[in-house]
């Protein structure tokens, strides 16, 4: 009962857009096919990057699907969510360091671990064979055989000497039996610097997923003086998170603010996430990074904080992604905050990282579907999809969706369509004008023809006239 009760006002629904007329594939600019291998009362699938450069809409209110006889079906659209779980909490990971006093193969130390029955590390002892030369720590062991789940992030944490901060590369190795060891992440670069102000600190390793009893960290010449003190294993959500895609535009200096940069992202890109790109290294700059709709609207700020590129003994670093809150705006503006920091020269680049909405559309009447998108007329539909979907459980809802793919993009109605018709000819306004001077010219005419007929001050006719009434 409560399946038939669902599908009530999808049958009710005639289809038509907010305006009350019936769209047609004809009314937009382009569009393409969906396919779909399997047979569901829902197909589902992630809009390519050509709807964003096209539509006209930053809600996609332009956009309608349509079966083989060109009736409109139902559709929603959303933005992907997290998989579903919650994420295990971090957990401190033991670690032991490793000596050598060989600086030229520091993979020859010879090293006596200890371990208990399950595989766990208790203890090391160093076998150094040349007692004459002191020993430095040429990497850290890390004992991840506890775990219950795969990291995916190490954060490191560790005690600085009195000299200035550092910037070196590490390299992480895996290993089940602690002999054999394969690469797990060839090279990422720690941090510790302070530039004015500023403290700029990197102190995080992600991981690719791979499960191992060991991990080993190379500690090179350039951390002598670092001592480790702390790592923290970090866990991904359960499931598979979904990929960001990344568009790069390139900015142009504001005319009336040297400190503020534009930027055009040419559609309406679901960004939640940015990096800036420098020309040149060694920047560190204050800035804020804003964005708005259209051109006439009041800038947003998205995000404020350090930016930087940076080359420390060979080592190039970065600062982290910016993140906020999902916008669809077309234009971004980096601003910077001190007036003494003004760049010259090339412009910067920014990137931003977005998620392509999910489209699900009611498998209704005969495939094949179209898609159809760009208008510049086209009111926003309703979506019932909607409300079916926040109505049935999870099970109930796989059931329903199939996955479907989409065809290469089509001309429907053409470019034109993105253009806003031209204004009707103001018949009205030029008739209401027409009786009005016509009016005012009657009135004159009539005027004139009453002063002929009472004649001028010099006609004797009319005096005489006159005089004969008085």
């Amino acid at each position: 009962m409560r399946r038939s009760l669902l599908w009530i006002p999808l049958a009710m629904l005639p289809g038509m857009s907010a305006g009350g007329d019936v769209p047609a594939p004809e009314d937009f600019a382009y569009g393409f096919s969906v396919e779909s291998e399997a047979r569901g009362a829902l197909w589902q699938l992630d809009l390519p990057d050509a709807v964003y450069r096209t539509v006209t809409r930053a809600d996609l209110g332009d956009l309608r699907v349509f079966n083989r006889s060109g009736e409109v079906v139902p559709h929603v659209l959303h933005l992907p969510d997290p998989e579903p779980g919650q994420t295990p909490s971090p957990a401190p990971i033991p670690f032991f360091p490793l000596y050598s006093r060989d600086e030229e193969d520091p993979a020859g130390q010879r090293l006596r671990i200890i371990t208990n029955d399950r595989g766990t590390i208790v203890d090391t002892i160093s076998m150094a064979d040349q007692p004459g030369q002191p020993e430095r720590i040429m990497a850290y062991l890390l004992d991840t055989s506890d775990l219950e789940h795969t990291p995916d992030r190490l954060t490191l944490a560790w005690e600085l000497p009195e000299k200035p901060g550092f910037a070196a590369s590490v390299a992480v190795a895996s290993s089940d039996d602690l002999s054999r060891w394969s690469t797990l992440v060839q090279e990422v670069t720690l941090a510790d610097l302070q530039s004015g102000d500023a403290l700029l600190a990197h102190n995080e390793i992600d991981l690719p997923a791979h499960r191992a009893r060991y991990l080993r960290i190379t500690w090179p010449a350039a951390l002598r003086e670092i001592t480790l003190t702390g790592v923290l294993a970090s866990f991904p959500l359960p499931g598979k998170p979904p990929q960001h895609r990344w568009l790069e535009v390139t900015g142009a200096p504001e005319k009336d603010d040297p400190l503020a940069f534009g930027f055009d992202a040419g559609g309406h890109w679901p960004a939640d996430m940015a990096r800036m790109n420098f020309a040149s290294s060694n920047l560190v700059l204050h800035a804020t990074l804003l964005s708005r709709p259209a051109g006439g609207s009041e800038w947003q700020k998205r995000h404020s904080g350090i930016f930087y590129t940076l080359e420390h003994e060979g080592t190039g670093l970065e600062s982290e992604l910016a993140r906020f809150k999902s916008t669809s705006d077309r234009y971004w503006r980096f601003r910077i905050a001190d007036r003494e920091r003004q760049l010259t020269g090339q412009p910067p680049s920014l990137e931003l990282g977005w998620l392509p909405h999910v489209l699900t559309f009611v498998a209704q009447g005969e495939p094949p579907y179209t898609v159809a998108f760009g208008s510049a007329v086209m009111a926003a539909a309703a979506r019932p999809v909607d409300t079916l979907l926040r109505s049935i459980d999870e099970e109930q809802e796989k059931g329903l969706i199939v996955p479907a793919q989409a065809s290469s993009m089509i001309s429907l109605g053409g470019v034109e369509k993105l253009q806003p018709p031209a204004a009707p000819f103001p018949w009205r306004t030029l008739v209401l004008w027409t009786v009005l001077l016509s009016g005012l010219a009657m009135l004159a005419w009539m005027v004139r023809r009453l002063v002929r007929q009472m004649g001028t001050p010099g006609d004797s006719s009319g005096m005489q006239d006159l005089s004969l009434i008085h």
